[in-house]
């Protein structure tokens, strides 16, 4: 695993995050919507599970929100460790410079205007700090299982 592939775990599961909190926010909004039943002549329905509709929604909510606190946790501890590895670079402007990229996901130009540099300088200390990162002896691996 490089250097990069390492940090770079961080902004994936914070992503991956996200994205199941957007999708718990949707199933809790369509389980407090509650259609009316359909008065059609013609629909026969063929089984019956005794359950409102609702509720499969309502489960879904709790299966994934169980997967988030799981990932939550990967992720605070995945990121305390790449906390730490930035750290030992020992240089302010670098130790910034990936903070700010794999910390706080922000684009290049986004940490120039930050740092009150040039893309190309910026560029230029983030390279110079990924030769300066040991990787730890037991580095945090996500995976999504």
């Amino acid at each position: 695993m490089t250097v990069e592939t390492y940090l770079k775990q961080g902004i994936f599961l914070d992503r991956r995050i996200k994205y199941q909190l957007q999708r718990i926010a949707e199933l809790r909004a369509s389980a407090s919507d509650i259609a009316a039943p359909a008065l059609k002549a013609d629909k026969v329905q063929t089984s019956c599970t005794g359950e409102a509709r609702f509720v499969k929604a309502l489960e879904k909510v709790d299966e994934i929100q169980e997967q988030v606190n799981r990932e939550l946790n990967d992720l605070l501890a995945l990121k305390k460790q790449i906390e730490g590895v930035i750290h030992q670079v020992g240089n302010e402007e670098y130790e910034l410079v990936l903070s700010y990229r794999y910390l706080q996901n922000k684009s290049w130009a986004e940490i120039a205007d930050q740092l009150y540099v040039g893309k190309t300088t910026v560029k230029r200390w983030h390279g110079k700090a990924i030769q300066m990162i040991v990787l730890p002896e037991h580095p945090i691996i996500w995976n999504a299982c």
